[in-house]
């Protein structure tokens, strides 16, 4: 028989279920917040990783184009130099062409060969894409082809209008950086060299031209020692006394710029002859060819040594 309540006892029974029904519908209502939390902070989660995937896509395009725009800005200034440096080359070729052969027909002829090089050079690398260190190479190799041919045409007189120094400026210290890596021997060969230029001294271009070549036969031995090229190239062209040629030496230190190309090996090979050349130019019988020259002369010739250091210096 069931059990009778009495009123006070259904009114509790009654409130106990209305707080039961209460507390089922809070954890309820819990439990929903709490879904709608974990969704919300889930979608907040892809929207975060969303926007970190476009933030990620949106720098490497930034960073893409703005390498492109280097690349093009470099591209351009180098082609500019090449270009202006291929018409100077032409327009002194021109001028050394339109005079008959005089008695530096030695060197005119280097001049020639290095002009070739440099073309030779020219149409293997125009064809690629080039790094930073092959187009400066590049840029250098120009600048030496149109040094050399000036300096055919300043010594027989056909310098440019306007081109003066003191003779103060013409022996002024230069270059002790570049050699000093080496030696302070070379910084000491070339400060004499420099010392030696003054057009008051019939001597001065020989003299000149003595140390220069001894400066740039020693910065080839001292960056490129015999062991060293023998030991990294073992099938490297070698002399009769089996040491390697200039050949292998500028080959090794051209590689381990990362040029590797013949007609790199090539141009720089030309290039250190047509400086050295200079030197034979200015020895032959007694005196060779030398006497007074005038500054502009004796500055071309700087000119062109100095460069030729720098251009050196630039692949070691």
């Amino acid at each position: 028989m069931a059990r009778r309540m009495t009123p006070a006892q259904a009114r509790a029974a009654m409130q106990r279920a209305a707080r039961d029904a209460q507390r089922a519908a809070e954890r309820q209502r819990q439990a929903h917040n709490q879904a709608v939390r974990k969704a919300q902070q889930a979608v907040k989660k892809q929207q975060e990783s969303l926007k970190r995937a476009a933030d990620q896509q949106n720098r490497a395009i930034r960073e893409y184009n703005r390498e492109v725009r280097q690349y093009n800005a470099k591209a351009k200034s180098h082609n500019q130099k090449v270009e202006n440096q291929r018409r100077r080359l032409i327009q002194e070729l021109k001028r050394l062409q339109s005079r008959p052969v005089t008695v530096r027909v030695t060197y005119r002829s280097s001049v020639q060969h290095l002009a070739t090089a440099y073309e030779t050079l020219e149409q293997r690398f125009q064809d690629r894409a080039l790094n930073d260190v092959e187009r400066e190479f590049l840029d250098r190799a120009s600048e030496e082809a149109a040094n050399s041919a000036y300096l055919a045409n300043a010594l027989d007189g056909d310098v440019h209008d306007g081109e003066s120094e003191s003779v103060e400026d013409l022996s002024g210290p230069s270059m002790t950086a570049e050699l000093g890596r080496f030696s302070q021997d070379l910084v000491s060969r070339w400060t004499g060299a420099l010392f030696a230029l003054n057009p008051a001294n019939p001597d001065a271009a020989r003299h000149f031209c003595t140390s220069a070549r001894e400066v740039l036969t020693s910065i080839l031995d001292i960056a490129a020692p015999d062991s060293v090229v023998l030991q990294a190239h073992q099938e490297c062209d070698v002399t009769t006394q089996g040491t390697p040629t200039r050949r292998a030496k500028i080959r090794y230190l051209l590689s381990r710029k990362g040029i590797v190309d013949l007609s790199a090996d090539a141009f720089v090979e030309a290039d250190i002859d047509n400086a050295v050349s200079l030197f034979t130019m200015f020895n032959k019988g007694t005196h060779g060819v030398a006497g007074r020259f005038s500054i502009p002369q004796l500055s071309a010739l700087r000119t062109r040594v100095e460069a030729s250091i720098a251009f050196l210096n630039s692949i070691i």
